[in-house]
């Protein structure tokens, strides 16, 4: 008899646990992709354990270097079956998470690569092209590497420095018929707050 009851009432406090467990409020975070370009967007979305429409989800983020979290410009409601969503432009490496009502969700980290665009000046066998690195703060000194994309991968061709409004002009002797180049900024030099990045292929023919 005394063995049934203390089985009962270990089964009654797991119940209680669980169940106050369930009540307890909960909130997810998640983020569409895990990398941007300088400029671009990411969709934030989760969910509330209510699954109610209605709920005020605040979104708060932590941008590099900042050290603690701070609230976005307004919270967004959720709709049906508890979804939320809310769109952030990230200028440099960003952390967000989600409160609502008690409950605060993991954090997401979105990556931010600089905006690097190439473009030709003139077209010789000295071919003459400029190239501009953009992002929140400039890059000057720092320096980027000038591409040849062939069929066997990518040969780097010159390095070249920043100047202080984080572009440069620079020359590229070309090879008869189609050229494909591209510029790229290494980690170590978009860093801190950016990861590498890389403009679009240029195609210029000789």
């Amino acid at each position: 008899m005394r063995t049934t009851l203390a089985f009962l009432a270990a089964v009654a406090a797991t119940v209680l646990v669980a169940g106050a467990t369930a009540a307890r409020p909960a909130v997810t975070i998640s983020a569409s992709r895990p990398t941007v370009v300088y400029g671009g967007s990411v969709n934030l979305s989760g969910k509330v354990s209510t699954n109610n429409p209605g709920e005020s989800v605040q979104v708060m983020a932590q941008a590099y270097p900042a050290t603690g979290f701070s609230a976005l410009a307004s919270s967004v409601a959720t709709a049906n079956g508890g979804q939320w969503t809310d769109t952030v432009t990230p200028t440099v490496q960003t952390s967000y998470e989600a409160h609502w009502k008690s409950s605060t969700s993991r954090s997401v980290t979105v990556k931010v690569r600089p905006l690097i665009t190439l473009t030709s000046v003139n077209v010789t066998a000295n071919a003459t092209f400029s190239t501009k690195v953009t992002a929140a703060r400039a890059f000057t000194g720092n320096w980027v590497n000038v591409q040849r994309l062939t069929s066997s991968g990518a040969l780097t061709v010159k390095k070249v420095k920043l100047d202080s409004n984080s572009s440069a002009t620079f020359h590229v002797r070309l090879h008869p018929g189609r050229n494909r180049l591209r510029v790229v900024m290494p980690s170590a030099q978009a860093a801190p707050g950016y990861v590498s990045g890389a403009s679009k292929v240029l195609r210029v023919t000789r």
